[in-house]
């Protein structure tokens, strides 16, 4: 048997485990209910009606024939009724145990007991020329019914129990599950609740001390990182300075001056990156409350801001509006279009539009595109496309930013193959 049929949670499995569990405990129960109850009956009652039978049997042989029918009216009378014209009828499962073992205590084969169902419920056998009412077996009947309900009633109450029992498990459970999706996510303040049962209580405050941990060291390299990027500020003005002054005062080589000059323009650059990945990750960065944009008008304001060449176009299509951070999306953008700029090719497109209820802004361009198996890779701080992108080396930052801030936004940053060549950097929100 294959377990791929399973269920795949563990309520199910659980729940499933149970209701084997019941069931199979209701066989046993039914096997030790027929072996214990129901058959010892039966053999009392079947030895019983059969001492009857003999002793009717043994009353027509002596009887005078005058008396003999007035003597099995009488009998019958107390057995039940009179017997009157009925037929063979399917047995039920008592009745024919019962059918025989009168059959084996009357020391007969089993065909040679004829017998027929009356009107009223009730069982015949025929002795002789007469036909005989048998005791009823409804009480073993009754008896079997009762306690079928009552076995019933017991597993539906069990079954009902378990579920309630899996299910007061399985909600501390799915609130875990739904915590660590959110710290994966990059959540980092989450609290769950420590009441209910000690084991669940223990499993909460293991996981708040978790992400309380993470949360400060997490915070604690951002600090470092925006600090020592803050602090080499300094040095490389005062390198800057004097570079400047040498040029002015005709002095050193300029081609030296100018490389030293490139070299100065992408350090801040990097620096420049590093900032912006700490305040996109800092708790303090989403302070600013969101406010309805028009995301064209705010793309247009964006593009005026676009360092370097190519310069970016936007394309034309519907304005949509969206709740979200100016400042933070402003520095979404622009990681996107220096993304775009510096690993990629022109020319180099922005649009934005709705689809389904979602919102969305593109940024699109005709460089070599990436792999789509390296495209969550490259979300990640420090991962470098290169390979797969060409041109000038970065820090591996600009799209950790961008999906940091997309994330913090409630979007989703997907980078897709561009049909002819390139492409897509599309930030989605949810619908």
């Amino acid at each position: 048997m294959s377990f791929a049929v399973a269920p795949r949670t563990l309520f199910g499995r659980n729940l499933g485990l149970i209701v084997a569990l019941i069931v199979v405990g209701q066989l046993v129960n039914a096997v030790v209910y027929g072996q214990l109850v129901a058959r010892p009956r039966i053999q009392q009652m079947a030895e019983a009606t059969a001492r009857s039978l003999q002793a009717v049997d043994e009353a027509l042989r002596l009887l005078p024939a005058a008396e003999r029918a007035g003597f099995v009216a009488r009998f019958n009378a107390r057995a039940g009724g009179p017997p009157a014209e009925g037929g063979p009828a399917r047995l039920k499962l008592l009745e024919r145990a019962f059918m025989a073992e009168l059959t084996a205590q009357m020391g007969e084969a089993p065909a040679a007991l004829a017998w027929r169902r009356e009107p009223g419920g009730l069982l015949a056998v025929r002795r002789g020329e007469h036909w005989l009412v048998l005791p009823p077996v409804q009480a073993a009947h009754r008896f079997a019914r009762t306690w079928l309900i009552a076995s019933a009633v017991s597993g539906l109450l069990a079954l009902l129990g378990a579920w309630l029992i899996q299910r007061r498990i399985n909600r501390p459970l799915a609130r875990l599950v739904e915590a660590a999706r959110a710290v994966g996510a990059g959540q980092r303040r989450l609290a769950l609740p420590t009441d209910g049962p000690e084991e669940t209580a223990a499993l909460a405050r293991g996981f708040n001390e978790m992400a309380a941990a993470l949360a400060r060291d997490e915070e604690e390299r951002l600090l470092m990182l925006a600090g020592l990027s803050h602090d080499l500020r300094t040095p490389l003005a005062k390198i800057r300075l004097a570079s400047e002054l040498l040029r002015d005062a005709g002095q050193g080589d300029p081609a030296l001056l100018d490389t030293l000059d490139r070299s100065l323009h992408g350090l801040d650059g990097l620096l420049t990156q590093f900032l912006d990945y700490a305040r996109a990750s800092h708790p303090a960065a989403h302070e600013q409350p969101p406010v309805l944009l028009p995301l064209r008008a705010f793309i247009a304001e964006t593009l005026a801001l676009a360092p370097g060449l190519p310069q970016p176009a936007l394309l034309p299509g519907p304005e949509v509006t969206r709740q979200a951070r100016p400042q933070a999306l402003r520095r979404l953008l622009l990681n996107l279009i220096v993304n775009a700029q510096t690993h990629g090719a022109p020319p180099i497109e922005l649009a934005c539009g709705e689809t389904g209820g979602a919102a969305w802004i593109e940024v699109r361009d005709r460089g070599p595109g990436i792999a789509p198996e390296r495209a969550e890779a490259l979300k990640r701080p420090f991962q470098r496309g290169d390979d797969a992108r060409g041109g000038a080396p970065g820090s591996g930052l600009g799209l950790a930013i961008v999906e940091r801030i997309a994330t913090a936004e409630g979007a989703r940053l997907q980078l897709l193959p561009r049909e002819g060549g390139g492409l897509v950097a599309r930030v989605q929100w949810a619908p």
